[in-house]
């Protein structure tokens, strides 16, 4: 069974419909210390900072796990970051090496 460490090989990247976005989101949890094991579940929390466009009104967000590289190694389902702040996942076990 793979494992995840955040930061590293743990990247979620919510990509909105919006050409300019200039707000940021931060991912709360995981925080760095926090591992992720592929095929069992793992739980992804998020924040605006405050700048719009806030969260409030960006609506329907697409959702991946990314490894290292920024490459997408499992699609995730969208989520309306509108009335949603978390995220439960089950990371695939065959996604990609451990990682640091």
């Amino acid at each position: 069974m793979n494992t995840f460490s955040t930061l590293i090989s743990l990247a979620l990247l919510i990509s909105t419909r919006l050409a300019l976005v200039q707000a940021a989101v931060y991912v709360t949890n995981p925080v760095q210390s926090t591992v992720c094991t592929g095929g069992q579940s793992c739980e992804v929390d998020w924040v605006d900072d405050g700048t719009s466009p806030l969260l409030s009104s960006i609506g329907e967000s697409t959702v991946g796990l990314y490894n290292g590289e920024m490459v997408l190694v499992q699609s995730l389902t969208s989520v309306d970051v509108s009335s949603t702040h978390t995220l439960s996942f089950t990371p695939n076990p065959s996604a990609g090496p451990n990682g640091d």
